[in-house]
C-alpha cells in the first residue's frame, strides 16, 4: 500500500475466483464505478460497462481493452427502465457465453445540493412526489431491475455474487431524505436476497461508503473538503480504489461465506 492508503497492483493482480468471470458494473463508464471495473478486469474478471452517455462508455470500453484486449463490452442504457436492463442483461449472456458470475449495482442519482440539504418538513408536495421518486427510481429501483435480471442466470448456474452500493447515512440517519432513504431501502434488498437465495449459492453484500473522494467531492470547497476529511479517525477521505479493492474481494472467493453483509469504507467513524 502507498502511502497515501491507495491499493498498487500490476498485471499479475488476481483474487482467486474472479479469472475468467464475468459481470456487470451498472454506473461504470466515469468515476468509482469505472474504478471498480478497470480493477475486476486487472484481477482477471471481463466486465460489461454501463451508462447513459453513449460517448463516455465508448471511452471506457476503449480504455480497459487497450490494456487487456476483449475485458469490456459497452451497454449504453438506463438501469431505471426495465426494458433496458433487460437488453443488458440479453447483451451481457450473449457475450458471455450465457453466465453472469457478478453485478455491482453501483448506479445512484447524482447528489442534488436541494434534495440533499432540505428537511422533510420543508418539501412541498411536488418535491415530495418528483424528488424522492427520482432518487429512488435510480438507486432503488434500478438495483431491483437489475437484480432481478442477475438472479435469472445465477440460479441457473447455481452460483453468483451481488454487491450493492450503499451509504453511512442508511445506518445512522443523515440530512438529505431522499438519499437516506433510498440507501436504507438498497440494504433490506440487499439483506431479502441474501436470505432467499444463499441455498442456489448466490450470495448479496453491501459497501456503506463514507467520504470518498468521487464525483461529489470536486463540487466542494477547500473548506468543506477539509472539514469532512476530519470526520473520519483516518483524517482523510476515501479513495475510489479502496472502494473498489473491498468490491473485488466481495465478488472474489476470498469472500465465499460472507453473505449479507453491510461492510463499512468510511475510515472508522462508522464503528458498529
Amino acid at each position: 500500500m502507498s502511502p497515501t492508503g491507495a491499493f498498487i497492483f500490476n498485471e499479475k493482480t488476481a483474487l482467486p475466483g474472479l479469472n475468467g468471470k464475468f459481470g456487470i458494473v451498472t454506473g461504470s463508464s466515469r468515476g468509482m464505478g469505472l474504478v471498480m471495473a478497470k480493477l475486476l478486469v486487472e484481477c482477471g474478471a471481463s466486465v460489461v460497462i454501463n451508462g447513459r452517455n453513449n460517448d463516455e462508455v465508448d471511452y471506457a470500453v476503449s480504455a480497459i481493452n487497450a490494456d487487456r484486449a476483449g475485458a469490456a463490452l459497452g451497454f449504453t442504457g438506463d438501469t431505471a427502465e426495465f426494458k433496458q436492463v433487460r437488453q443488458l442483461f440479453i447483451k451481457t449472456r450473449e457475450w458471455s457465453g450465457g453466465r453472469i458470475d457478478f453485478l455491482i449495482n453501483n448506479a445512484g442519482f447524482p447528489i442534488d445540493e436541494q434534495l440533499w440539504e432540505t428537511p422533510l418538513h420543508q418539501f412541498d408536495d411536488e418535491q415530495i412526489q418528483k424528488g424522492f421518486a427520482q432518487v429512488s427510481q435510480i438507486d432503488l429501483v434500478g438495483a431491483r431491475y437489475c437484480s432481478r435480471e442477475a438472479l435469472r442466470c445465477m440460479v441457473e448456474q447455481k452460483s453468483g455474487c451481488i454487491v450493492f452500493i450503499s451509504s453511512t447515512p442508511a445506518l445512522t440517519g443523515h440530512h438529505g431524505t431522499p438519499y437516506t432513504e433510498a440507501k436504507a431501502a438498497i440494504l433490506g434488498l440487499m439483506r431479502d436476497i441474501a436470505c432467499t437465495y444463499a441455498p442456489e449459492q448466490i450470495r448479496a453484500n453491501a459497501l456503506a461508503l463514507g467520504n470518498i473522494r468521487s464525483g461529489w467531492y470536486n463540487n466542494l470547497s477547500q473548506k468543506e473538503k477539509n472539514a469532512l476529511a476530519l470526520e473520519s479517525p483516518a483524517k482523510r477521505w476515501g479513495l475510489q480504489r479502496e472502494v473498489a479493492g473491498t468490491v473485488a474481494f466481495l465478488v472474489s472467493d476470498l469472500a465465499g461465506y460472507i453473505n449479507g453483509q453491510t461492510i463499512v469504507v468510511d475510515g472508522g467513524k462508522v464503528i458498529r
